[in-house]
């Protein structure tokens, strides 16, 4: 009876501080690559960053580090200050040891042609970020910016433990 009540009260820590699931939407006509950012919204560490190529008219969610194929084949992982971040391959225990610890912390994008894969210029850098969450970690970003090419909305919702970056 102990064990079971030990695994239960673990599994329910697990779940009530975890990474949260990353829900990525482009709803528009352009290929995306994506540099995201996970973090710890205490001091920054542990930081985890990729680079991802996101097709056009697509939705996906990122339930954690190990479940980002096949948009990345790993991640940089940095664990103290000062020091170089360690590329991490997927899958790998280092990123479930971390995972419970960041929240999804910051993205930017660029638009790629989807037929020629030529980068499509917007009149602004799409920097998105919750500074408020983050405001010692050294991104900046906005929750919303208005582009010519796509406008972007980076928002996250406690009662999911869910961020969402949706691209129109």
């Amino acid at each position: 009876m102990k064990k079971i009540l030990a695994l239960s009260l673990g599994l329910a820590f697990s779940f009530c501080f975890s990474q949260g699931k990353l829900y990525l939407q482009n709803y528009s006509a352009y290929d995306l690559t994506v540099r995201i950012v996970a973090g710890n919204t205490t001091n920054c560490l542990p930081l985890a960053s990729t680079s991802i190529r996101f097709p056009a008219a697509t939705e996906d969610v990122i339930e954690n580090f190990n479940d980002a194929l096949p948009y990345t084949t790993g991640w940089s992982v940095s664990l103290t200050t000062g020091t170089m971040p360690t590329q991490v391959a997927i899958p790998s225990g280092l990123l479930t040891a971390i995972s419970p610890l960041p929240r999804w912390e910051f993205a930017w994008y660029q638009a790629q042609d989807p037929i020629t894969g030529d980068t499509v210029y917007d009149t602004v850098d799409h920097n998105m970020a919750d500074n408020t969450a983050f405001n010692n970690c050294g991104w900046s970003g906005s929750t919303f910016i208005d582009g010519t090419i796509t406008d972007s909305f980076w928002f996250y919702i406690p009662s999911e433990n869910a961020t969402y970056l949706v691209i129109q």
